[in-house]
């Protein structure tokens, strides 16, 4: 009897965690320690809970004594990575790409560069071939971002650069932002704060023009038991993704689920719209690229307020060798109305 009542138990518990795991927004524990990390890797995490199950069900051939438990597992696991699924789907798998821009587009790639492991004319290659007007580039150096926009200018295309660091002689502490030329003057905002440990860039134009804010985006990992300083990251970030006219991209370290409770709907941070989300494309992972897009973490955003629609999104996948661990991704922005 005792025995039964464990593998009762044992079979309710860990159905309750695979539940949290498949949706932590349900008891608000989407940035909660554990819950943070586990809920990164959805797609991971289910083709991993199929192949348990197999392997369990395989046992319980063997095992015949412990074959009702085992079968029990092996179902609360399906269940589970048929939930997870469920999900992955409803955010989109792969969405047709990136249409051709029209008149006021705005193009904007973004691309954790691995502390300066892209070369620059990988890069400006990427960013000439899609047309971007606006390049945001955590983990890379001013000298690198220099060594871009000189190729991109070589090709007839100037931008502008701006660049910070938290810690000189470490590419990783670094972000850096291009902006078209044609998008008029702009300055980099002081005073606004900043992420912890590897920064970000904030700037306004400054012609009087009705341009966007921009900002280039790099927050904490969620590695630390408590990760604290990632939420606080996240906060900043919601907080500069509140005006009317915003535009923002980079490496957040976290996934749509992570926004939860950010903004007023499912993928907002803040008025800001997730552009994957919108397109459905947000299923489909942009880190690592050891690992395929589908199995992957999402974690690479473009996000936008309202005044502005997305004509199409894309993770470039086939830049996996280029030499960062992140695949760059593609929006292509159309003023709203």
């Amino acid at each position: 009897m005792l025995r039964r009542v464990t593998a009762v138990a044992l079979v309710v518990g860990l159905a309750a965690v695979l539940g949290i795991v498949a949706w932590p927004q349900l008891l608000d524990l989407q940035r909660a320690p554990v819950a943070a990390l586990a809920v990164s890797f959805r797609g991971a995490s289910a083709v991993a809970a199929v192949g348990v199950a197999v392997v369990l069900t395989l046992i319980g051939f063997v095992l015949h004594r412990s074959r009702r438990f085992l079968g029990a597992v092996a179902l609360v696991l399906v269940a589970f990575a048929v939930a997870v699924a469920g999900v992955q789907l409803s955010r989109g798998v792969g969405a047709p790409d990136v249409p051709v821009a029209q008149a006021n587009d705005l193009t904007v790639l973004s691309w954790n560069t691995l502390g300066d492991s892209v070369p620059a004319a990988s890069i400006a290659r990427v960013a000439t071939q899609n047309g971007a007007d606006v390049v945001a580039l955590p983990e890379t150096t001013a000298a690198r971002a220099r060594q871009v926009a000189a190729l991109l200018a070589d090709g007839g295309s100037r931008f502008r650069v701006f660049s910070a660091s938290q810690q000189d002689g470490i590419p990783s502490r670094s972000t850096s932002l291009l902006v078209a030329r044609s998008l008029g003057a702009y300055r980099q905002v002081e005073g606004v704060g900043d992420t912890h440990s590897v920064p970000s860039i904030v700037v306004d134009p400054s012609g009087g023009q009705n341009a966007p804010r921009i900002v280039a985006v790099h927050t904490l990992a969620p590695y630390a038991f408590d990760p604290v300083g990632w939420r606080t990251d996240l906060s900043w970030a919601a907080a500069r993704c509140s005006g009317r006219n915003v535009l923002m991209a980079g490496d957040f370290n976290a996934t749509i689920d992570h926004f939860a409770g950010l903004g007023s709907g499912g993928g907002q941070l803040a008025t800001c719209r997730d552009a994957a989300l919108t397109t459905r494309n947000a299923a489909v992972g942009t880190w690592p690229t050891s690992m395929p897009a589908l199995v992957g973490t999402p974690i690479d955003h473009v996000l936008a307020t309202p005044n502005w629609s997305f004509a199409g999104f894309r993770v470039l996948g086939g830049e996996d060798a280029a030499g960062s661990d992140h695949r760059p991704v593609l929006a292509r922005l159309r003023p709203a109305g």
